[in-house]
């Protein structure tokens, strides 16, 4: 049969000529499944740059919740109006995507850093302008972060303000802002809008008010016939529409499509002198035609899955086959000098390479399938990328390993954030050091996780992991009568993780050893936005030495109020004794003033002028002596009873004194 059928098909050339033609020509369909490829790449393009564009956007993002959530936990809890200044440099100074921190009390904006250039914005009521106060409720109604803008600063310039809300007692207090600047939004979004950018990018948001879609990137100045992706941003409410300006799969499959063309009519006319040949090039046209699909839509789907570059490596030859992605992630050109395996070596960071070899060489040398290792890769531009890279390995009947094959991810932005985060760790735990007031906390088993400097010196002790049921003898808690020792149910800890809220109780510590303690703490429990229990938190003062002061000011003042008491009564006796006294001594002066009056009238006939002068200054001197008794009685009383003033003749008591003193004066 087989022997007829080539018979016929040297019988007429033409015929088989003719057939061929139409054959070969059947090899458009592979020109069909190359544009389709090339359609899906381009896809895969916008995929990958919409993603890349979306990832910097959510590390700016994450940066500004990290940033604004430590500003609203220190405003909640202790307040910041002293220290805001220095909080907010060292949080700017580990945020690279910011531009500038605010705290923002109920509407009106209180704090702003960096200062200069901003000092038109302090006193600013956000919520007094209707272009600003809708997104401004938004994030009080979502009790997150919330993105407003883009939008005119008055400060100058145009950006966007993420304002994270602050409450306290459940009730909303104010915001704590972030600012970054829309030109370097765009730069660190990776959002190139220049003509020689082969993507077009449009930035935009449903304005609230009009209801329609405002364009924040100049629109299209052409039709675009790339594909096009989008995202949303929920934080902002932000559209991301990102388009291929040119497909050109199609002007890159036209040269083939025709050089097929022009194939299939040269083959048709070779077929015609050489009949046996078409048989033989079908046969291979259909294995070459099944391995190239299931080749294609191998590509693809792994094209479509991931955005990480694949690579295939040879171990004997040590040739390697990379996806386009390594050059979209490294800039890399994909050339005979990258697909070798010392391209790669070459490229790794001198630090990490000594284990990257080792592991490699002992997990080529074993028997495990599976490889993973992270390390620093260096890129085009002369920076390092973390990178996480994965495979696994095919080896032959006798272990020996032939190829490998696997992904390499870029995970630098993770690696940044982590970073970032630790930073932020040791910043709060820094500030918690450096507090005054113990603190101690838990999670929501009831394990002490938290304490600073503080809390180990008021316990003199470190505060242990321990659990509810050990904190009252492990930890030396007491009543106020510093013999009862607390229960777990009376330990304000115990009772803030229960859900109570405590304000300024007083209770003592006894540190075995050490004096004791007088201590008010404030507790309060710490749940998530959606309600769940995280733990609780307690903030103790020591106010032993208050204590002590106060009762010495109580002891003063009983021992004040008793000398006063003394005072008063030896004051009664005194003016008792004077009154008495002043009696006593009157009635003699009486006596010698009746004497002399007796003396002057019967004898005023015999007496000369002297001696009546003599009787006048005796009379005169008991009478004054009289005086200054009377007047030292008066002075006894003074402070019981209110005198009226009254008028005095200095002159007339000038004339007495020259009189009494006339002797020693000298005219």
């Amino acid at each position: 049969m087989k022997s007829k059928s080539r018979n016929i098909f040297y019988k007429y050339p033409l015929l088989s000529g003719i057939l061929v033609f139409v054959l070969i020509t059947g090899l458009q369909y592979f020109t069909v499944k190359e544009y389709d490829l090339k359609i899906s790449n381009e896809n895969q393009r916008v995929k990958d740059y919409s993603n890349l564009i979306q990832k910097q956007i959510s590390n700016a993002i994450a940066s500004s919740i990290s940033t604004t959530k430590v500003l609203k936990y220190i405003e909640e809890n202790y307040g910041i109006d002293e220290g805001f200044d220095t909080i907010a440099a060292e949080l700017l100074e580990t945020n690279r995507f910011i531009d500038a921190i605010q705290l923002v009390e109920g509407g009106k904006i209180k704090f702003t850093y960096p200062l200069e250039g901003n000092e038109n914005v302090i006193g600013y009521d956000i919520l007094a302008e209707p272009n600003l106060r809708d997104e401004a409720l938004k994030s009080i109604e979502k009790r997150q972060l919330y993105f407003a803008g883009p939008l005119k600063l008055k400060q100058g310039g145009i950006g966007i303000v993420g304002r994270n809300p602050i409450f306290k007692n459940n009730e909303f207090w104010g915001f704590a802002a972030v600012i970054m600047k829309f030109d370097s939004f765009l730069k660190l979004s990776n959002i190139d809008t220049s003509a020689d950018n082969p993507f077009y990018v449009q930035f935009s948001k449903i304005n609230n008010i009009t209801g329609k879609e405002e364009l924040f990137l100049p629109p299209a100045t052409d039709d675009y016939t790339g594909f096009e992706d989008s995202f949303t941003l929920k934080e902002g409410d932000w559209k991301i529409s990102v388009q291929l300006k040119e497909s050109t799969a199609f002007r890159e499959v036209l040269p083939f499509l025709i050089l097929r063309v022009v194939l299939s009519a040269v083959l048709g006319f070779i077929a015609y002198y050489l009949t046996k040949l078409p048989s033989i090039l079908n046969d291979k046209l259909d294995d070459r035609t099944r391995e190239l699909k299931e080749s294609n839509q191998r590509f693809e789907y792994a094209s479509i899955a991931t955005s990480d570059a694949i690579w295939d490596w040879d171990l004997t030859s040590g040739h390697v086959f990379r996806s386009s992605n390594f050059e979209k992630l490294f800039g890399h050109r994909i050339d005979k000098y990258t697909n070798n395996k010392d391209f790669w070596i070459s490229q790794i960071h001198a630090e990490d390479y000594p284990e990257v070899e080792r592991a490699m060489l002992s997990f080529q040398n074993g028997t495990d399938e599976f490889w993973e290792s992270t390390f620093r890769f260096k890129k085009a531009n002369g920076k390092y990328a973390y990178v996480l890279d994965k495979g696994i390995i095919i080896r032959d009947q006798d272990g020996k390993a032939l190829r490998m094959i696997g992904a390499t991810q870029d995970i630098t932005a993770k690696k940044l954030a982590e970073k970032e985060l630790e930073n932020e760790r040791e910043f709060l735990k820094s500030l918690m050091e450096s507090l005054s007031e113990a603190i101690v906390a838990c999670d929501e088993n009831g394990k002490i996780i938290i304490s600073n400097r503080a809390a180990r010196e008021i316990h003199g002790m470190e505060v242990k992991e321990t659990m509810p049921e050990n904190w009252g003898e492990t930890y030396d808690l007491y009543h106020k009568d510093g013999k009862t020792l607390l229960r777990k149910e009376e330990i304000p800890l115990y009772r803030a993780f229960r859900g109570e809220k405590i304000i300024e109780e007083e209770f003592k510590i006894i540190p075995q050893g050490e004096s004791e303690r007088t201590v008010l703490a404030t507790g309060t429990p710490i749940t998530s936005l959606e309600g769940k229990n995280l733990g609780a938190v307690v903030a103790m003062k020591d106010i032993t030495k208050s204590k002590s002061n106060e009762r010495e000011l109580l002891q003063l003042s009983q021992e004040l109020a008793i000398r006063a008491r003394k005072l008063e009564i030896s004051n009664t006796e005194l003016e008792q004794f004077a009154y008495v006294a002043s009696h006593d001594l009157q009635e003699p002066l009486r006596m010698i003033t009746g004497f002399l009056n007796q003396l002057e009238v019967k004898y005023r006939n015999v007496l000369d002028e002297k001696a009546q002068k003599y009787i006048f200054f005796a009379t005169d001197g008991a009478k004054r002596m009289r005086q200054i008794i009377l007047d030292l009685l008066e002075y006894s009383r003074v402070g019981n009873y209110h005198e009226k003033e009254e008028e005095v003749a200095v002159d007339q008591i000038l004339k007495n004194i020259i009189i009494l003193n006339r002797r020693i004066i000298n005219w």
